[in-house]
């Protein structure tokens, strides 16, 4: 069976499949250029914050 040596499996990610306002996927796209990062990282960020958020008001 073929294994990536560019992107190792992790057993801990799940690809998703979803849609998004585009002028929202275009904003987080252009920070994550400015921010020399991906923009999947800012969105898992963004969905960490938002539970977190959750969790803190459901106490």
């Amino acid at each position: 069976m073929y294994t990536s040596e560019i992107r190792k499996k992790n057993h801990d990610r799940k690809n998703v499949n979803t849609t998004l306002s585009q002028s929202l996927y275009t904003e987080i796209k252009a920070l994550a250029k400015k921010l020399d990062r991906p923009a999947n990282e800012l969105i898992e960020e963004g969905m960490v914050h938002v539970l977190n958020q959750y969790k803190k008001n459901n106490k």
